[in-house]
């Protein structure tokens, strides 16, 4: 088990280094080789007891997990493979245990009121050509033993079940599924896969793929008595979109999908009702019909009876047992002596000079956390952060943020502390790596720094009873590790070392740059050094392109072309609605500008590449410039037109992309047809003239292959430099196994070697 455990108690963590100085030569080990990428593990917390003292969580690989049957994506019965380690640490010791002794396929846990057992649910191969089985297992945290619950009846369990203990810790809730549905689903799948005869129809209410996605919500859900494995149905088998129980367990609430067709505006776009049962049994009642909770998302008070959600920017809050929402942010209304009358406003701000939101900027609210006593919550604006009292929905102002959005540092509130007078929230600078947890006092509003530094935080989880936090910290070069740390993290505790082996690996350092793009525009990217970086010396740099880039971070692939004397640089991009190709070669050369001033880059060695989007957008770049002597396209679409109503088991996710989403097209293909075909590479492809490799997955349901084909041809027809690489059996992320993951890695490498070094075989 590639697995190191830390026991000292005390231990404190050893402030991380500071990102490389440019000329600082990195120190070597041993480098970083494609056979190690899919090592690399991943620790993730499933839970923490409510005492803060157990905290169970898993690692991953993706050497364990590199391969699935893609063919059956789509298939509501299918569940491709997370094989994982589970784990239970004791926060008081730092001591772990393995819950069991091998790689398991682990999908829930969840520890009861006591923290004394963990209740978690393993897929199980079911045998021959069986699909796999969900099982409840129980695992006794004072004996170290694992028991099996096996659940009665003819029904199993989801495999997009939760868990939940009753409040004595002698049931579990869960969902259940029937076996006739799951075999119904199968038969859908197969009758729209392989035929032989497929008939399409517009007179259908859904597409045939968003209507099968849709079939895994059905189940019921039930109580399962922990020493018999008797199931009790709380609620018959329905469209659950989702649900949760109840602190004190009495009663769930659930959404249930009521959506009578497909919907275009939203990907995967779901008319839920609000409705809510009794444990004990009954009939569910209706909370709020799907029509007012359209494009919202609630959030919930600790004890599941309040609930509160921003609609067009004004938050309403709801309990359980009430029939209507109240606005809490009701909007101004106008002077009664002057109907219709403007409020004076100040020019630089937009706020009325009586302090309320001007007529043509009013205040928009998004909603925050509620405090554990269910009696205030938290809203924000662009101005500043409110506390809400929600009995009289009088708003105090505890935060004020500057009218440049950029000005302020990135803050997301996670909780309030228990006692509610603090509400944590994480920090990020915004010109600097300069990030951590900060607490903000309500009754003083002072914002008090727990933590803040150039590391990398993630994953902030309060125990319930507040005494601590478990989170993810990195020193941004390296993977990160589970640690603890107590409310006020006067000494933070490391927990985990799942990559004890990378120890010995030379790892490049990183740097924030700015720069600004053609049009003035101060953006960031992150630079990731070569291994043992010389000043003075240029070397071959890599871009890889997305969207924007700010925090660094262990990143496998850019470690390994460090570790072969390449400079990886993420740029950020400015992307505007209407015209994002523009965005890339603004933003990007103005990047590889920078890095050349600063003496790091050599110009005539400059490569790019990008994945699913930013594969599009490095195909759309070589359009553009001629600057790259190397680029890939991983997965990246190369033609907006057949792309558009292409990737049907998405449903409606290629239309939405254009038309409302990322590829910021910003109308359909009938609306701006120009712009559909300006911003389809392959329509100027003859523009290229950097080598270009293209790899994909056949079997990707996201982007086809089709459109690397398309460039492909395109390319081969005009003489170009162009090769592609297909993955039969690969996906959006193409290669499908260990040995192909490592052939990916090594493919790429190889391509920057043959055009970026001169005399270098590949």
């Amino acid at each position: 088990m590639n697995h190191r455990i830390l026991l000292a108690a005390g231990l404190l963590l050893v402030v991380a280094a500071r990102p490389v100085a440019r000329g600082q030569a990195v120190q070597a080990g041993t480098p970083l080789t494609a056979d190690d990428l899919p090592k690399v593990a991943t620790a993730s917390v499933l839970d923490i007891s409510d005492d803060g003292r157990s905290v169970a969580y898993t690692t991953r690989r993706p050497f364990d997990n590199a391969t699935a049957d893609h063919r059956r994506y789509g298939d509501p019965t299918y569940v491709a493979p997370s094989a994982v380690r589970l784990f239970a640490v004791d926060t008081t010791t730092g001591t772990s245990t393995a819950v069991l002794p091998d790689l398991a396929d682990i999908r829930q846990a969840a520890w009861s009121h006591s923290g004394t057992q963990l209740a978690f649910l393993q897929l199980q191969p079911g045998g021959a050509a069986a699909e796999p089985v969900m099982r409840l297992r129980i695992w006794d945290a004072g004996r170290g033993a694992v028991r099996d619950v096996a659940v009665k009846g003819s029904a199993g369990i989801a495999v997009n079940s939760s868990l939940a203990w009753s409040a004595d810790d002698a049931r579990i809730i869960l969902a259940l599924r029937s076996r006739e549905r799951d075999g119904e689903a199968r038969k859908r799948f197969k009758a729209i896969t392989d035929g032989p005869v497929i008939v399409h129809s517009s007179k259908d209410p859904f597409l045939e793929w968003d209507d099968l996605g849709r079939t895994s919500r059905w189940r019921s859900l039930a109580e399962v008595d922990l020493a018999t494995g008797q199931p009790r149905v709380v609620l018959p088998e329905r469209k659950i979109s989702s649900y949760a129980v109840a602190r004190d367990g009495t009663f769930i609430t659930f959404q249930e999908d009521v959506t009578g067709k497909t919907d275009y505006d939203v990907i995967g776009g779901t008319d839920n009702a609000l409705r809510m049962v009794r444990t004990a049994g009954g009939e569910p009642a209706t909370i709020a019909e799907a029509r007012d909770l359209k494009g919202v998302t609630l959030r919930w008070s600790d004890d599941s009876r309040t609930f509160a959600y921003a609609k067009k920017g004004e938050v309403f809050v709801q309990r359980v047992d009430e029939k209507q929402p109240r606005s809490l942010t009701p909007p101004p209304k106008k002077d009664a002596e002057q109907p219709g009358a403007e409020p004076v406003k100040d020019a630089a701000t937009g706020i009325a000079k009586d302090g309320k939101p001007s007529k043509d900027e009013p205040e928009s609210f998004a909603v925050g956390p509620i405090a554990r006593d269910g009696r205030r919550l938290l809203i924000t604006s662009k101005r500043g952060w409110y506390v809400v009292d929600i009995a009289s929905a009088a708003r105090e102002q505890v935060l004020t943020l500057k009218d440049e959005e950029d000005k302020n540092p990135r803050m997301e509130a996670l909780e309030w502390s228990p006692d509610g007078r603090g509400i944590f929230l994480t920090w990020s600078e915004r010109d600097r790596w300069e990030r951590g947890l900060v607490r903000l006092d309500v009754a003083t509003k002072a914002l008090v720094p727990l933590v803040r530094d150039a590391r990398l935080y993630s994953g902030f989880r309060q125990a319930r009873d507040g005494r601590l936090f478990v989170f993810t910290l990195s020193d941004g070069d390296r993977p990160g590790d589970l640690h603890l740390a107590p409310s006020d993290f006067a000494a933070v505790k490391r927990l985990t070392d799942v990559n004890p082996w990378m120890a010995a690996k030379a790892l490049p350092k990183s740097e924030l740059v700015s720069y600004r793009d053609a049009d003035g525009k101060e953006l960031y990217g992150v630079l990731r050094y070569p291994v043992n970086y010389e000043k003075g010396r240029r070397y071959p740099t890599v871009f890889e392109i997305y969207e924007t880039f700010f925090d660094n971070g262990f990143n496998g692939r850019a470690a390994f072309l460090a570790n072969h004397g390449y400079a990886v640089f993420h740029p950020s991009v400015n992307l505007v609605v209407g015209r994002p190709g523009e965005s890339w070669e603004k933003g990007v050369t103005a990047a590889a500008n920078r890095l050349i001033d600063l003496g790091v880059a050599d110009p005539a060695k400059l490569g790019v590449h990008g994945t699913s989007y930013g594969g599009y957008a490095t195909v759309l770049l070589l359009t553009q410039t001629d600057r790259f002597k190397a680029a890939i396209n991983i997965s990246g679409k190369v033609n907006m037109v057949s792309f558009y109503t292409d990737s049907p088991r998405l449903g409606v996710r290629n239309t939405h992309a254009p038309e409302k989403s990322q590829d910021r097209i910003g109308g359909t293909l009938w609306e701006y047809p120009e712009r559909y075909l300006e911003h389809s590479a392959v329509l100027r492809a003859d523009r290229i003239t950097t080598p270009l490799l293209c790899i994909t997955g056949d079997q990707d349901p996201n982007v086809p292959a089709s459109q690397s084909r398309e460039i492909y041809y395109a390319l081969r027809r005009l003489g170009k430099d162009v090769e592609w690489v297909r993955y039969v059996n690969g996906a959006h992320r193409p290669p499908n196994s260990v040995a192909e993951s490592i052939d990916f890695e090594q493919r790429i490498l190889a391509w920057y070697e043959k055009y970026l070094k001169a005399g270098t075989t590949p």
